[in-house]
């Protein structure tokens, strides 16, 4: 019973689409008529500037954060984490009041890897880092992430494995389309190197 109140717990939270929020009530606009119509961190900021999509970001982050701490307290093991963290995913990806049109889940996945298994979240979101600078794309690396993440819990418990390789299953099924431009050549690429040296003032 508790796993399926942690679920409920996590989609209930996961529909707080803070883009959505943001959008609606600072901006005054729908994020999913803009841009890639995801609405999500990466489409916010591109579309509508940098402190929207750190806002965004911290906003999808927070609601991860109280949802998995609610949790914590009243359901106590860390099995339950991980049913919270996809019931979040679902609602994210999902949402009941968006007619199920929600984000991908990228920053949702981030935290709870991280509350989860903070040793491996960290290891596996710097390779993720790597791997987008390498690539200049956002669409490989996160699911990359995922799949490294749930390949090495599913070797500590099996249970949690498959939770978190459901998660990642439900990510790959929203970058979709985002797949299918990457392997044909059509995906957008971000250098975030040539980013971080334009802020730090180095020559490009």
């Amino acid at each position: 019973m508790a796993r399926f109140w942690s679920i409920l717990i996590g989609y209930v939270f996961g529909n707080f689409l803070f883009a959505m929020i943001i959008g609606r009530l600072a901006l005054h606009v729908d994020p999913t008529k803009y841009g890639s119509g995801n609405p999500g961190t990466a489409n916010m900021g591109a579309v509508f500037g940098k402190k929207w999509g750190i806002l965004t970001c911290s906003g999808d982050l927070l609601k991860t954060a109280i949802a998995l701490l609610i949790v914590h307290f009243a359901f106590p093991g860390k099995i339950n984490l991980a049913y919270a963290g996809l019931g979040l995913i679902l609602g994210h990806c999902f949402p009941i009041w968006n007619h199920f049109q929600g984000g991908k889940g990228v920053a949702v996945a981030a935290l709870l890897t991280v509350v989860y298994d903070w040793k491996a979240g960290i290891i596996t979101l710097l390779i993720a880092l790597v791997l987008t600078a390498v690539m200049q794309n956002l669409t490989i690396p996160p699911l990359v992430f995922m799949i490294l993440f749930s390949v090495f819990e599913f070797f500590k418990n099996q249970e949690a494995g498959i939770i978190f390789l459901i998660i990642t299953v439900i990510m790959i099924f929203k970058f979709w389309k985002d797949i299918i431009d990457f392997f044909t050549g059509h995906g957008k690429k971000v250098d975030i190197l040539y980013s971080i040296k334009k802020k730090l003032g180095i020559k490009v």
